[in-house]
């Protein structure tokens, strides 16, 4: 049967076939569960806790997103010869819709030495890429006073490498170093993490 749509009908309607998001990449999943520190913490469990901080920040700021995993599973389909390929081309795919504002990829790093610490950004070379991933390192830096370290280019990641949307790779911490484990695992410092990088995306965004 036909309808009216009223004004306000119609204004919805387009408003949500404009909808553009912010998507949040939690490294790893499943079967993948990335780094591991040697009393067994997995990196993938506390790549999805900061996610859902993250997302919480965002949406409480007005923001549309979406996260590539909301749970410990990867993307491969069931059956899958390579998983981990087909994990990654999936997530790049979401990444790289063209309702995509930007992208965040959070990861946890690892190193042979306990001494090695700090979070740090990594972008594609490019100049858009450079800025948000500066502006979120000094939101690390200068918030969590625990870190030196300057945001990176980098090549050889394939999702970073393949990625056409504006973005970039926060690695929040070693899970090879004692002290930084303790705070990767604490709930407060998992906050203070999603809020840094929360800082950055709208000072970036020009909020």
């Amino acid at each position: 049967p036909l309808f009216l749509l009223n004004k306000h009908t119609l204004d919805v309607i387009k408003e949500q076939e404009n909808i553009k998001y912010i998507y949040i990449d939690p490294g790893h999943g499943g079967k993948d569960g990335g780094a591991i520190s040697n009393t067994g913490i997995y990196e993938k469990d506390i790549n999805l806790l900061i996610s859902y901080r993250l997302k919480s920040y965002l949406e409480n700021c007005g923001y549309n997103v979406k996260m590539t995993r909301y749970g410990d599973y990867d993307l491969a389909s069931h059956g899958s010869k390579n998983r981990k390929n087909e994990d990654i081309n999936k997530r790049i795919d979401l990444i790289n819709n063209q309702d995509v504002i930007l992208y965040i990829s959070i990861h946890c790093n690892i190193y042979t030495s306990q001494m090695i610490k700090g979070a740090q950004t990594f972008y594609k070379d490019n100049e858009e890429n450079k800025m948000l991933a500066n502006i979120i390192q000094n939101k690390l830096k200068c918030i969590l006073k625990n870190t030196t370290r300057d945001s990176k280019k980098i090549t050889g990641k394939y999702l970073i490498d393949n990625s056409q949307t504006i973005g970039c790779l926060v690695e929040v911490g070693f899970l090879s170093n004692p002290e930084e484990l303790a705070l990767l695992t604490d709930k407060i410092y998992q906050d203070q993490l999603a809020y840094c990088i929360y800082l950055g995306i709208i000072e970036y965004l020009g909020i």
